[in-house]
């Protein structure tokens, strides 16, 4: 078929280029239309296309737009028939143009009606809508039933594509109203209104309403002139209704009706293709009776067409010259302004770059600064508070001074979990490793909660296993932040209720020891929908803070991506007025070095008074706090307050260990410790901060110094490690 396909095209071209001389009549076009129109009607489409090339061939000779037109109109239908909807379209659309400049209403119409119907089939109603709305303009403006009567089944088949039934049946209405106001003849009429009837019945069948659909295609098909199609779809709808109301009789007749019009249908489709296949597409003498030309015409017309081709092909060659040199240019011009924008994308970027490195930089200077800004005076007013309370103050001063212990630890904490949070959105946060007690830890912070467990009325339990080594290796520092964050939080929801603390051993090999926590409270629980935002930056359980529940909402965040640091993810279990447990996992290498693990319990039977120590701080209070901690052992210091200072006295003077603050002016810690070592380097020398681990570490380990302590810290801390360095 796809030979004889072509074989016709070529035969129609040829036909068209012996006609280029022949001007025809517009009846005899029309005839050829007429012809080629039968000839698609029945699948005989290489012909078809042969006689709709020749009218065109023919109508555009006479310069006949009417004939060209409606060409055109035909040779799309041909297509359109083939299922070829590209090409279809095409030549809709030429025709359209052609009519709608010369005012044929009615052609215009019948071409949206098919445009309509081509839209549909590509499944675009959007378009298909669009076609109708401009039809119907023009048939508004003819006045003429039959008009509006050619869209009308283009909509028909609109709606039921978009399976708008219950519109289709409203339309259906309006409808027949028109087919009853027409002045076709009565074929017309009854084969009008016996579609409108399967249309309802179909509708009515799609909707499930069966008795409705019954009813009108049941009055389908027995009246005349139906399309054997529709037959086929009425009698298979009827066969499902007949089965859903177990009516087994009507059912069998509708299904052998079905299957014979099925059998017809697809007779008929057989024989046209078969017809299709074995025709023969060799235009007869008679049929190009029209197309016979005068020798001497078609002599001078091959002679014309042949200069005209060669002139087409020059100019397209030209063309071709021209286009292709802009392009090239164009390409080039592009290419420079391309690189040009690049160019300066990047130096924007690297602008940007710089712009955020620097106010990264000038923030981490920033925070290291409020650091030590802050930390400075905590330390002054913890450290003078333990001593006073060390001092056994008069049973009325005590509640003062642990209220003002806990303000002073609680700022402290706030402070920290600030400090904590910048450096984990900077990712500059890291994790030390040493060895320490866990159990200790733990026992160090349950006591700094003494006065907030007091306060809210609770009861906190600890469960830890007995099986957990004494000694593991990690960073004490952020699991104790861990804990006092997820400890201090349970506190602060639950009033008169009880905290638990439970750390177990979960798996342990040679090198280390897999342990799980768990932090759990009978407080006021947190709302499912919460849930999930509550490890959130600067999140709140309720959506008012009162001062019950205050807080800055950064604990739980710092919790979750310090675990994450960890390679540990943290749970969550909550129920309102029920209680909160969270839980975590986190695996510890063990310790190897032979460290006693009980050396700050029994830190009290040291004796530390024959030390002599130099204390080097710009700070008049923490030098007086600090000599003051350490006369408590009756250990000797000295004072100084810069960094020049501390080399002159070093040099004249033996001291057992230096505590050496960071920021000083003139000359800082880390300068002093340098020019230090150039002449002593046995002397430990300790650095004494309120700048943070993660900021100061790389500097104090390149400097020489040998171990830092972060101001505020607790006496027993400093008192422990500086044991840790005696001789």
């Amino acid at each position: 078929m796809r030979r004889s396909f072509i074989l016709h095209i070529i035969l129609g071209f040829f036909a068209c280029a012996q006609l280029s001389a022949q001007e025809v009549s517009f009846d005899s076009i029309q005839k050829l239309n007429d012809t080629a129109f039968d000839f698609a009607r029945d699948y005989r489409f290489g012909q078809a296309l042969s006689y709709s090339y020749i009218a065109i061939q023919h109508a555009t000779k006479n310069e006949d737009d009417k004939a060209l037109a409606f060409s055109y109109y035909t040779l799309a239908v041909t297509y359109k028939r083939m299922q070829y909807v590209d090409k279809a379209k095409n030549y809709y659309e030429k025709a359209l143009k052609i009519q709608k400049k010369i005012g044929d209403k009615r052609q215009i119409i019948l071409t949206y009606h098919d445009l309509v119907r081509l839209a549909i089939t590509e499944e675009n109603y959007r378009v298909a809508n669009n076609y109708l709305k401009k039809g119907y303009a023009v048939a508004k403006t003819t006045q003429v039933v039959e008009d509006m009567l050619i869209l009308d089944w283009g909509k028909i088949a609109l709606l039921q594509a978009e399976k708008r039934y219950e519109g289709l049946l409203k339309f259906v209405k309006e409808v027949e109203t028109r087919v009853k106001a027409s002045t076709g003849k009565k074929i017309f009429f009854t084969a009008r209104m016996n579609y409108l009837e399967f249309t309802k019945g179909d509708a009515y069948f799609y909707l499930d309403d069966f008795e409705n659909a019954q009813k009108f295609l049941e009055k389908h098909i027995i009246n005349e002139y139906v399309h054997v199609n529709d037959l086929v779809s009425s009698y298979q709808q009827l066969a499902e209704i007949y089965k859903s109301k177990g009516e087994i009789k009507k059912e069998r007749e509708a299904i052998l009706n079905y299957q014979l019009k099925l059998k017809e249908k697809l007779e008929q489709d057989r024989a046209s293709l078969q017809e299709e296949l074995l025709a023969n597409y060799s235009l007869t003498k008679d049929q190009l009776k029209l197309d016979v030309l005068e020798e001497k015409n078609y002599q001078q017309s091959i002679i014309v067409n042949r200069f005209k081709v060669v002139l087409v092909i020059i100019i397209i060659l030209l063309i071709g010259c021209i286009i292709l040199g802009t392009l090239i240019i164009k390409t080039i011009y592009k290419k420079i302004k391309s690189n040009k924008l690049l160019r300066i994308k990047q130096l924007k970027l690297e602008e940007a770059k710089l712009k955020a490195e620097m106010t990264s930089k000038t923030k981490s200077n920033f925070f290291s600064m409020m650091s030590h800004e802050l930390r400075t005076p905590l330390y002054a007013v913890t450290g003078i508070t333990h001593l006073l309370l060390e001092e056994d103050p008069k049973p009325s001063q005590q509640q003062y001074l642990k209220s003002l212990k806990f303000s002073g630890d609680h700022l402290l904490s706030l402070v920290n979990n600030i400090l904590q949070a910048n450096k984990l959105e900077d990712n500059t946060i890291t994790i030390g490793a040493s060895t320490f007690n866990l159990k200790a830890n733990i026992d160090n912070i349950i006591k700094s909660f003494d006065l907030l467990i007091k306060d809210r009325e609770n009861e906190l339990n600890i469960a830890y296993d007995k099986e957990i080594p004494e000694l593991l290796v990690g960073d004490s520092l952020k699991i104790s932040q861990i804990l006092i964050n997820l400890i201090s939080n349970a506190i602060k929801f639950t009033k008169n209720g009880t905290i638990r603390l439970s750390v177990e051993k979960l798996d342990e090999t040679d090198e280390d020891v897999k342990l799980h926590f768990c932090i759990q409270d009978t407080g006021i629980g947190i709302p499912k929908e919460k849930q999930e935002k509550v490890f959130e930056v600067f999140s709140q359980n309720h959506d008012v803070v009162n001062e019950e529940y205050q807080g800055s909402g950064l604990g739980l965040s710092i919790v979750k991506k310090l675990l994450e640091v960890y390679n540990s993810t943290i749970h969550l279990e909550s129920k309102e007025n029920v209680g909160t447990t969270f839980t975590f996992d986190i695996r510890f290498p063990k310790a190897t070095e032979s460290v006693d693990p009980n050396i700050e319990v029994h830190i009290d039977e040291v004796d530390f008074s024959n030390l002599k120590m130099l204390v080097v701080d710009d700070n008049k209070i923490n030098q007086m706090l600090t000599k003051k901690i350490l006369s408590t052992k009756q250990i000797t210091t000295d004072i100084v307050a810069s960094g020049a200072e501390a080399i002159a006295i070093v040099k004249n003077n033996y001291y057992d260990l230096i505590l050496m603050d960071i920021h000083m002016p003139e000359m800082d810690g880390y300068e002093a410790t340098m020019a230090i070592r150039k002449f002593n380097k046995k002397v430990p020398i300790i650095a004494f901060t309120a700048v943070s681990l993660d900021d100061s570490l790389p500097k104090i380990v390149s400097s020489g110094m040998n171990d830092m302590i972060i101001k505020p810290f607790v006496a027993s801390q400093l008192f422990t490690l500086i044991q840790k360095y005696m001789d």
